[in-house]
Formats: C-alpha cells, sequence, structure tokens
C-alpha cells in the first residue's frame, strides 16, 4: 500500500474509472452506493466526472444535497476506492451519511484499504478546516466500524432507520 494516493475526480482517469465501475456496478447498486458514485458507461463518464465536479465547487447540486468532494484512491493506476467529503452537514446528513462515505471495490476488501483511504480523507479534511467530522455506518458493517475506530473516531450515538441500526462516530482533527 505504499504507492496509495487520493486524486480528484478527473477525466484523465476516464479509463480507470470504466474498469472500476465494470468491476463494482453490481455491488455499487446493492449497497446504495449509486447514489453518489455514477455508474458510468463509455458514454456518460465525462459528463458524470464533470458533475462531480460541479458538486465540489456547489454548482448544479440534486435538492437536499450539499457541496462535496469526491476522490479515488489509486494505486498504480487502479481505482481501489472512492470517498465523497461533504463539505458541510444538513439534517438528513447529521442522521445518516455525515461528512465522510467511501466505498472500496469488493475484490480489495479485508485488505485496510478502507482505514488507509479514510486517513488520507481526514487530511483533504482538514484542509478543508474542518475541525471535526461525522462518520456513519450500518452497525453490522463491522470493516467499517473498525476503519473509523482506527483513525479516531469516538462512538456519541446510534439511530434506527428502517430495519438498520445507524452508528455515529464524531473524528476530531
Amino acid at each position: 500500500m505504499s504507492s496509495l494516493n487520493l486524486v480528484s475526480a478527473d477525466t484523465k482517469y476516464k479509463e480507470e474509472y470504466l474498469e472500476f465501475i465494470k468491476e463494482c456496478r453490481d455491488d455499487i447498486k446493492e449497497t446504495g452506493f449509486d447514489s453518489v458514485i455514477p455508474l458510468s458507461s463509455e458514454e456518460t463518464v465525462e459528463a458524470d466526472i464533470k458533475r462531480l465536479n460541479d458538486y465540489r465547487a456547489g454548482k448544479n447540486l440534486p435538492e437536499g444535497w450539499v457541496p462535496a468532494s469526491t476522490y479515488w484512491l489509486m494505486e498504480n493506476n487502479r481505482i481501489i476506492g472512492t470517498i465523497s467529503i461533504r463539505h458541510r452537514l444538513n439534517v438528513n446528513l447529521k442522521f445518516r451519511g455525515g461528512h465522510i462515505s467511501y466505498y472500496v471495490r469488493p475484490s480489495e476488501r479485508g485488505k485496510g484499504y478502507g482505514a488507509k483511504q479514510l486517513s488520507l480523507a481526514l487530511d483533504c479534511c482538514r484542509n478543508l478546516g474542518m475541525k471535526k467530522v461525522l462518520i456513519t455506518c450500518k452497525k453490522d458493517n463491522l470493516p467499517s466500524v473498525k476503519a473509523i475506530e482506527k483513525n479516531g473516531g469516538v462512538l456519541f450515538s446510534e439511530g434506527i432507520d428502517g430495519s438498520d441500526v445507524i452508528l455515529r462516530y464524531w473524528i476530531y482533527l
């Protein structure tokens, strides 16, 4: 994992992104991450990446969304995961979603990428001037719980959302 870095979503990585989506498409849909990770095709990838960059600038946001920066965790010119950093919270995100959502491709799970990706994202949050970051996850998502706690997450509450128990953590920067 020595060559890991976060890069901003950029069309210069469109082939790598399409390869990532090819592997992850069904899992992204199944896990609900399709709300923040565009399921791009050859025809839509450039427009999808432009949309992500618009969101960073706070432009053309869907109703109820806040500005967010999307990064890709890269290793050896391969996208391992994606991470979205929301620049502020709204009422819904305070309950479920938080400042950061992250996703690791299924073939790379269980290798510590989630914790490393989160650590790198926290540096981005510091650069945005954030003093603390809210991260939420399902209680039964033990790899995410482990990654959050490894990065200094302090559990402060739980809530019920349908059949899910949602844990809420603060990470102080």
